[in-house]
């Protein structure tokens, strides 16, 4: 069986976890609950691309390879306890553990969709990676007025953190759809208190926003506390700054970017970097080719 498995995985690598097992267990005619299918997934796929420590050993060739095809690409490279510590500017990574976490800076094109700036393989979604990763995103775009630019995120301490530190004078905003679920979590729930909500985050004046803080209190008076708690400036259009001429409130476009890597976040890590390269470039060059045809 353990042939059945490889075979799945060599005939299309990207193939989900579900689609896995199913196809495993409608193909040998047997039962496979979740975690048997991830375990048999992932030995499945440890076989045919090899293991994933040899591929941490690819780095260096990986990297070297990139600056020669890639020129003005920035490239640091440490060893920590036998590791490789790399980091590229173009493509940058930084990870020592099969354990990883990707850590992305999406902007807005014209035309409103997302625009991939940077992208990073971390040992963990900490204060000390978002602290790096912002570091290296302000030295590459030479953001020394961090005034005039808007950083939006959910509302992870790391981030906080590691903003409050990079980008002292930015405005930082977190996603309203966040802010929704924690207003949820927090017991606040059903379809009046929802609109309400999201009434108060879309008022554009302080006047509005006033009057819509008074309704939502009226709904209910504790959930109307529980928001008083969060920053405005963090989260309502009334109290946003002009100067960045930002007015966005969800944080779609890491959510849509996040969508369309899904398969590259299965891959080894040099696997990774590279899907990740090519999505990249095939996108900023499809972009480009529609801006000249009109």
């Amino acid at each position: 069986m353990a042939k059945n498995y490889c075979e799945t995985v060599r005939e299309n690598p990207r193939l989900d976890l579900k689609s896995f097992t199913n196809k495993v267990m409608k193909e040998n005619k047997c039962f496979l609950s979740k975690y048997q299918g991830y375990r048999a997934k992932r030995a499945a796929t440890k076989i045919v691309q090899g293991d994933e420590t040899d591929h941490y050993k690819k780095l260096p060739d990986y990297i070297n390879e990139i600056k020669r095809s890639n020129l003005g690409t920035t490239v640091i490279m440490k060893v920590v306890d036998g590791y490789c510590d790399a980091v590229t500017r173009q493509q940058s990574f930084k990870d020592w553990s099969s354990r990883r976490v990707l850590l992305t800076a999406v902007g807005v094109d014209p035309n409103n969709g997302f625009y991939p700036i940077v992208y990073a393989a971390t040992e963990g979604e900490t204060k000390d990676s978002w602290m790096w990763f912002l570091t290296l995103l302000r030295e590459d775009l030479q953001m020394e007025r961090d005034y005039e630019w808007t950083i939006m995120s959910n509302k992870q301490k790391g981030i906080i953190q590691a903003c409050e530190a990079v980008f002292p004078n930015c405005d930082h905003r977190f996603c309203v759809k966040h802010l929704h679920s924690n207003f949820s979590v927090a017991g606040f729930k059903g379809t009046t208190l929802r609109r309400a909500l999201w009434k108060t985050a879309k008022a554009t004046t302080l006047a509005k926003f006033s009057t819509k803080t008074r309704e939502l209190a009226e709904i209910d008076i504790e959930a109307a506390k529980w928001l008083g708690t969060k920053q405005p400036i963090e989260w309502t259009r009334s109290h946003f700054r002009t100067f960045s001429k930002c007015d966005m409130l969800l944080n779609n476009i890491c959510e849509s970017f996040n969508s369309k890597i899904l398969h590259a976040r299965e891959e080894h890590i040099v696997g990774l970097m590279e899907s990740l390269r090519h999505y990249v470039m095939t996108r900023l060059q499809q972009n480009r080719d529609m801006a000249k045809s009109k």
